[in-house]
């Protein structure tokens, strides 16, 4: 009988251990096909994936999968640019005793925290943080550590490529070519193409057309060996070396390849942009390939708008799902609560406290659902202020370094200011929107100057051109004036 009952007992739970391996596969899986979205740039969806495993993983008290989902779920929100949210599932990543052990996903939880500090322009919080990443991967062996440091070393070219240090920049990217020794060619062609786009790229902006070419070529040359599918940046780079070179019909081709390869890798937002970059392109040096300048103004527009409505419909599903699960945990303690009151209830007996109980838990649900929506109202405004507040910080950083967006951007934040311009001449060009713009932002003469390439000369007789246009007293401060007229305006 005693053998029997053992036997059973022995039964159950290796019953229960199989049933638990069976979901903590399930979770691997879910977590496999959000890193194949994540591959595929498909965000919302990548999310919806490791929310689900992250659900199933809590339900069965995986570890490691709560690790893993909230990474994934973390760096979706990320790619969104719900930055607080993001923030919090990397510290949930944090509480798992498989972050404490693994060394390879603390290195990574620094590189993801160093890349929502670049997306907010936090340049040197996000230094610090692909430092700890490096420090970190010191303990890897093998590849995993030459992937880690050449991930890390690739973000910081990138943060001084931004930040207009070369030296910086070079020395990065010879720490990535020591890296690349001894690694998989194959296996790891894009980590070899980006660096010698970077460095094809370096030796542009710095004259050395013969370096940046020979770099870009061993690009081309991985391509075609292994036919890459992502090669837009080899494009762009190539592009701005005719360009530097003087051959501008070549470089538009050039730029037109990377361009439809962004469309066929799906990345929208970038080719909205470089649509804009070759209407721009096309207008300035008098050029058509592909489209027209104003065929590619009119794909910028449309695709942008497309993208908007698409980030929307990203951010409200992201946002509901969020409510969701505001609502489900608040389900789950008013649970605990009923059923903790319920056993009170039993072991008093009593009907009159069964009524005030029941009467407090159905307030405290009213308030747990009222803290709820006004939670996600929170998190709604902080979001649109935080993205009101990039915009306006991006604006100078495009203006000083002369980008076809500084007009985007102004417009869009100072629409009645271009308005009231266009009511006293609706045939300015561009150039003198611009140039108008700048006045406006309080922009001194050599700043002007600097900014779009010309000399303080250019820039005066430019101002003595839109005085007399605008009638405006030669006694009467430009940039003054230009301000003034917005404020009649507003």
């Amino acid at each position: 009988m005693r053998k029997k009952l053992l036997f059973f007992i022995l039964l159950l739970f290796t019953v229960k251990a199989i049933a638990g391996d069976d979901k903590k596969q399930e979770v691997d899986s879910i977590l496999s096909k959000a890193k194949e979205l994540n591959a595929a740039a498909k965000t919302s969806l990548q999310w919806e994936s490791a929310m689900k495993a992250l659900d199933l993983a809590n339900e069965n008290k995986y570890d490691e999968g709560i690790a893993k989902a909230h990474f994934w779920v973390a760096d979706a929100l990320l790619n969104i640019g719900l930055y607080k949210e993001a923030f919090k599932h990397l510290e949930g990543v944090q509480t798992t005793n498989y972050f404490k052990d693994e060394i390879e996903m603390q290195a990574e939880i620094h590189r993801l925290k160093g890349k929502g500090y670049l997306k907010l322009k936090l340049f040197q919080q996000g230094i610090q943080e692909f430092h700890l990443q490096l420090a970190d991967a010191k303990a890897l062996k093998g590849d995993s550590q030459k992937k880690s440091y050449l991930k890390a070393f690739g973000n910081l070219t990138t943060v001084f490529d931004v930040l207009a240090k070369p030296d910086s920049v070079f020395r990065y990217i010879q720490l990535r070519l020591d890296c690349l020794q001894g690694l998989d060619e194959k296996e790891n062609v894009l980590l070899y193409i980006g660096v010698y786009d970077d460095l094809g790229d370096f030796y542009t902006k710095k004259g050395d057309f013969a370096k940046a070419e020979l770099n870009l070529k061993k690009s081309l040359a991985l391509i075609e060996k292994y036919n890459a599918p992502v090669f837009y940046n080899t494009y762009t780079f190539l592009g701005n070396l005719e360009q530097g070179k003087g051959n501008y019909k070549k470089a538009l081709t050039l730029f037109e390849v990377g361009l439809a390869n962004m469309e066929k890798v799906g990345l929208w937002d970038a080719v909205a942009r470089k649509c804009k970059f070759l209407a721009y392109y096309c207008r300035y040096y008098k050029l058509s390939g592909k489209w027209t300048a104003d065929e590619y103004d009119m794909a910028y527009t449309w695709g942008k708008d497309s993208l908007d409505n698409k980030n929307k419909e990203v951010m409200d599903a992201v946002m509901s799902q969020l409510v969701k699960a505001k609502e489900k945990e608040s389900a789950a303690k008013v649970s605990k609560s009923v059923t903790i009151s319920i056993i009170a209830l039993v072991v008093l007996i009593i009907a009159v406290t069964f009524f005030v109980r029941r009467s407090r838990h159905n307030r405290k649900i009213l308030g747990q659902k009222e803290d709820a929506l006004q939670e996600t109202e929170t998190i709604n405004k902080e979001l649109t202020e935080q993205i009101g507040e990039n915009k306006f910080n991006n604006l100078n950083e495009l203006a000083k370094s002369n980008n076809p967006e500084f007009l985007t951007l102004f417009t869009e934040l100072y629409p009645e200011f271009i308005q009231a311009l266009k009511s006293l001449d609706s045939n300015l060009r561009s150039t003198e929107l611009e140039f108008c713009a700048m006045a406006f932002l309080n922009f001194s003469t050599k700043n002007i100057a600097e900014y779009t390439f010309v000399t303080v000369r250019a820039v005066q007789v430019r101002k003595n051109r839109l005085r007399k246009k605008f009638e405006i007293p030669s006694d009467a401060d430009f940039n003054s004036w230009m301000r003034g007229l917005a404020e009649k305006v507003y």
